[in-house]
Parts: C-alpha cells; structure tokens; sequence
C-alpha cells in the first residue's frame, strides 16, 4: 500500500494523554487507511435503534 492510501492525524496533547490514560502506550498520531477511516466516518452496515419510543 502507498503512503497516499494511509491518512495520519496528529494528536494533540490532551489526545496524547488520554491514549496514554486507556492503554498505558505513547502514541503521537493515529494512522488508518482510507478504508479505515470511511468505514468509522460512513459504515457500511446500519444497525437497527433498539427501545425507540413511538
């Protein structure tokens, strides 16, 4: 895969900590494909409202 087929976002301080708060690791971006980030921006499956009031 290209490096134009991955996109990054850097993280900024307060993102840093909150990484390093859940999982104990350093991270100072998040890199996902660009399949990645349209699955989490637009997923493919709909998923049903479960205990919706009429």
């Amino acid at each position: 895969m290209s490096t134009k087929d991955q996109f990054r976002i850097q993280l900024t301080p307060e993102q840093k900590a909150q990484v390093r708060n859940a999982t104990g690791k350093e991270a100072e971006a998040v890199e996902l494909s660009v399949e990645e980030l349209e699955e989490r921006i637009a997923p493919s499956t709909v998923k049903p409202i479960k205990n919706r009031p009429n």
